[in-house]
């Protein structure tokens, strides 16, 4: 082989490792590859992704919460937590007086959220479970409100993932989760508006609605079919707006 058409296949070799274990972080080479990179990153995880915290509490707090009103006290499930993004935006809420439970399957994420969650001392707003999105460890009808962003597509299997989410949701209760809709980089893994519509339906989510959120995904919103009273009754307080880190 020619040093030109070694460089060559060194050059697509590199490209190739880049695409499936950074671009589509190992989706393709099954969970147990998708676990191990979330730990590996872990630790570096918050500064590579650099979350802004006023767009999400914007965009991913407040609509959750308006959604949610005139309940301020929500038991509330986030799927997929990682390091803890929406629990803490919402501890971090004033408007909010219930619980969050992260789940996550990897144990280096979990232990970040947990290091964050400790030294805002938010411990009485959120828990930590580790967990498989295919069976969730809770009961039926559960939660309030349920919520599973920028990570659907990296499930092994992401209708179950939804169904999974959709029956620990109480009837009436509020699905927040995200669609990704950029096509390039993981072929197989990405649906349509219509497609997934049909998916939430199927899982007895009505009330669906799209946003487009970010460069690569919508935000999508649902509610449950069944009912609308919440699972417990709460009377809405005045206060909104950041609540002071303790």
């Amino acid at each position: 082989m020619s040093p030109l058409l070694f460089l060559l296949a060194c050059a697509v070799a590199c490209l190739f490792i880049w695409w499936l274990l950074i671009e589509t972080e190992g989706v393709y080479l099954g969970k147990r590859a998708v676990i191990w990179l979330y730990d590996l990153y872990a630790r570096r995880y918050d500064r590579v992704k650099q979350f802004d915290e006023y767009s999400d509490q914007l965009l991913l707090a407040e609509p959750l919460l308006d959604r949610i009103s005139p309940q301020v006290d929500p038991l509330i499930l986030d799927l997929a937590t990682g390091s803890g993004r929406l629990p803490l935006l919402l501890a971090r809420n004033g408007r909010f007086h219930g619980h969050v439970i992260g789940l996550d399957h990897s144990r280096k994420m979990l232990a970040v959220a947990g290091s964050k969650i400790e030294q805002e001392r938010f411990q009485a707003f959120i828990s930590l479970v580790r967990g498989d999105a295919m069976d969730l460890p809770f009961p039926d009808g559960a939660f309030d409100a349920v919520a599973c962003l920028e990570s659907l597509e990296f499930f092994p299997d992401p209708e179950a993932a939804l169904a999974e989410l959709a029956r620990v949701l109480r009837p009436g209760g509020v699905l927040l989760t995200s669609n990704r809709i950029d096509m390039r980089w993981m072929p197989g893994r990405i649906v349509s508006r219509s497609r997934f519509t049909q998916i939430l339906n199927a899982c007895g989510m009505l009330s669906i609605e799209f946003e487009t959120w970010q460069e690569d995904y919508d935000k999508v919103w649902a509610r449950k079919a069944g009912g609308t009273e919440s699972r417990r009754a709460s009377a809405r307080e005045p206060n909104a707006g950041l609540r002071n880190h303790r």
